[in-house]
């Protein structure tokens, strides 16, 4: 795995409404603590969570995934916060997001540009969603990445399983984060 200079730990969707339900329980632990990981080897934490404009504007009728946000009012403004388990220091980024990519609607290629990232390691809720969609973008610029399977969850777990079984390991290392963090501090 690269070191750790020029990597990123993106802490994805973990908020309120998504990475607070049963289903993401257990992943949000290991997410927790990849962080605290993350911080001691001094990584560049990024954090990502949906977020739409007050009158949902930047949200197409025609979009079948997120259409019911505009729809039915729900994410309203203000709304969208990260679960208490993760809360960013002064340091570290948040980005806010209007699609299943972190990348979408917000500057996180410039955020990643500008520190020199070139390994992206990835948490986050839901694997279908989120985590497919920026590995995806992801792949495309090139980036080296690395993707903790058990701090992501799905409500399908098939889903979850297929993902982590036969389409990441395509472009992508998939480690737990025990034999993540084991590998930061072999180094």
């Amino acid at each position: 795995m690269p070191e750790t200079m020029n990597s990123a730990l993106l802490i994805l969707d973990y908020q309120v409404g998504v990475g607070d339900q049963a289903y993401a329980h257990d992943a949000s632990l290991r997410a927790a603590e990849a962080l605290a990981a993350g911080r001691k080897a001094g990584l560049l934490i990024i954090f990502s969570k949906v977020n739409f404009l007050p009158d949902y504007s930047d949200i197409a009728l025609t979009n079948k995934a997120f259409a019911p946000f505009r729809t039915k009012n729900l994410l309203p403004p203000g709304a969208s916060r990260l679960i208490p388990l993760f809360q960013p220091t002064h340091d570290e980024v948040v980005v806010d997001k209007d699609r299943f990519s972190a990348f979408c609607g917000n500057d996180l290629t410039d955020v990643l540009r500008a520190a020199n990232v070139k390994h992206l390691i990835m948490a986050g809720v839901s694997t279908g969603g989120v985590i497919l969609s920026t590995f995806s973008a992801a792949a495309d610029e090139d980036y080296v990445m690395t993707i903790l399977s058990d701090a992501c969850a799905d409500p399908k777990p098939t889903l979850h399983n297929e993902l982590m079984t036969n389409l990441f390991p395509r472009s992508a290392t998939v480690v737990t984060v025990n034999d993540w963090i084991t590998s930061l501090t072999a180094k």
